[in-house]
């Protein structure tokens, strides 16, 4: 039998956000959400018989993506930081056409980032984390203008794809 009496329930504000703090600080500091992806291993269906479909144990794993929504300063830091990394990756690749192909583990290029979501107990330490592996932005999102609006600050939505994920 499972004891709850001493159970501490997760709080919504209890983590914290690292990615590359050398190239991305505004990033880990205003990230104000996280939206942590699905992960699915997809049924494989064999006919057997008189039945048409049997659902057997996948043998991959698909993982959704990862959204981070984010407080934007009055300088839109963060927007350029995630910019800059969108707009760069493009450039990469666009000086790659020599025909030379790179491996993900090459972080010279610093398309890849992993990214820490740290899970913090009642106390503020960290208890468990997800790591998501060489992750980059898809997607910055819409900034939404408005001047009768009751938000206190403007947010920013940021999607990225990542290999796979770690829980730690």
């Amino acid at each position: 039998m499972i004891d709850l009496c001493g159970t501490n329930y997760l709080q919504p504000a209890g983590f914290k956000i690292i990615v590359s703090k050398e190239n991305y600080p505004y990033l880990s500091f205003l990230a104000q959400s996280i939206q942590h992806p699905s992960m699915e291993i997809s049924a494989v269906e064999l006919g057997y018989k008189r039945i048409s479909q049997v659902p057997f144990i996948g043998d991959q794993v698909e993982f959704g993506s990862v959204t981070l929504d984010v407080i934007l300063d009055e300088n839109m830091q963060v927007y350029g930081e995630i910019y800059n990394w969108m707009e760069n990756m493009l450039e990469t690749k666009h000086k790659l056409n020599s025909g030379v192909l790179y491996s993900k583990s090459d972080t010279s290029l610093g398309d890849y980032n992993d990214i820490r979501i740290e899970i913090l107990t009642s106390a503020n330490n960290k208890n468990r984390e997800f790591v998501y592996r060489n992750a980059f932005p898809i997607s910055l999102g819409d900034v939404q203008f408005s001047a009768t609006t009751d938000e206190t600050y403007v947010l920013c939505p940021v999607t990225f794809r990542f290999d796979y994920f770690e829980f730690l």
